[in-house]
């Protein structure tokens, strides 16, 4: 039997006066069309629109109409959404739980741990959806902006305690990177548009023109679940 994907895709920073931002969303969706088998679902982990408005929203959401699967958004900093932004879904047997890592007017974030145990199923095979990565990734100005060490040892232990949460599925980075919390496997997306240059020394904002990239995530027979890096 094929696996079962779910597709991820991240931070597309939806402007409505460039020429950049719309098409790499674009392309991105037509990636997504052309995996086989199908997606049963697809995450998008935060940071949809790039300055929070409203037209910026509907654009993206007119971008992503293609898609015949449901299609699961995260809230970023960038989005500033009115209200929290965090819920759980299932698709194809796949528990999908979204939380809401945005702090209204900061580029860092917070997670409700709590929220998220409440949350969680004993023996559904789960993916968690957050726009910061709850993990370091070595980059001194991103990892200023993520989530504190507290919110981040306290996912620790709930991993270690959840055994069915096979993936944490984030964004924020502008890249494709991994490390474990909790025995479980945290991963995080590239910009469907722009990248983080990988600089490990500087403070400042670095971004490149690196080609963008998706996540999909297939969960084998037997339970294992395997991460694709596919770009665009």
């Amino acid at each position: 039997m094929p696996p079962t994907l779910i597709a991820q895709l991240s931070d597309p920073h939806i402007k409505l006066d460039d020429d950049a931002s719309q098409p790499a969303l674009a392309a991105a969706v037509e990636r997504v069309l052309a995996l086989r088998p199908a997606p049963m679902a697809v995450l998008v982990t935060g940071d949809i629109a790039n300055s929070g408005d409203p037209a910026e929203h509907e654009r993206a959401q007119a971008l992503l109409a293609p898609l015949p699967m449901p299609v699961f958004t995260a809230a970023g900093n960038h989005d500033l959404l009115a209200m929290r932004h965090q819920y759980a879904a299932d698709a194809a047997g796949i528990r999908l739980v979204v939380c809401d890592t945005s702090i209204r007017g900061r580029d860092d974030g917070a997670l409700d741990v709590e929220w998220l145990a409440a949350h969680l199923v004993p023996d559904v095979p789960t993916i968690v959806a957050m726009h910061h990565p709850p993990i370091l990734v070595g980059l001194p100005w991103l990892d200023a902006i993520g989530l504190p060490e507290a919110d981040r040892t306290a996912l620790d232990a709930l991993l270690s305690a959840n055994p069915q949460v096979k993936r944490i599925a984030a964004g924020h980075v502008h890249r494709a990177s991994a490390d474990v919390l909790g025995g479980c496997l945290v991963v995080t997306c590239a910009s469907t548009n722009i990248q983080s240059a990988l600089d490990f020394t500087t403070d400042e904002m670095a971004l490149t023109s690196e080609p963008p990239s998706i996540l999909v995530h297939a969960f084998l027979d037997g339970g294992d679940v395997i991460t694709h890096v596919q770009p665009v």
